[in-house]
């Protein structure tokens, strides 16, 4: 399951815990804990939006949902790419 958590996070760019949930069809606390299991390997980084983000919302891809609210996204690191 953490190889096909990587590829779809590789795959969308971006992308919150429930949007894998979602996809996989897999209980959040699995997800939770594939996640965290990632986490900890270096395979994901972690990043949080808020009203300080830097990114303009034009840019981004939760600009429709996020509202300036905190959102949890994660990403692949040159380890996952080294690895796909």
């Amino acid at each position: 399951m953490l190889q096909e958590m990587l590829e779809i996070i590789n795959r969308e760019g971006y992308i919150s815990r429930t949007m894998l949930s979602k996809e996989l069809d897999t209980p959040i606390e699995v997800i939770d804990e594939g996640i965290e299991q990632l986490l900890r390997m270096g395979y994901i980084s972690e990043e949080n939006t808020s009203e300080g983000c830097a990114t303009f919302c034009g840019n981004c891809p939760y600009a429709n949902n996020c509202s300036k609210e905190i959102v949890k996204t994660f990403k692949i690191t040159d380890k996952s790419k080294t690895l796909l």
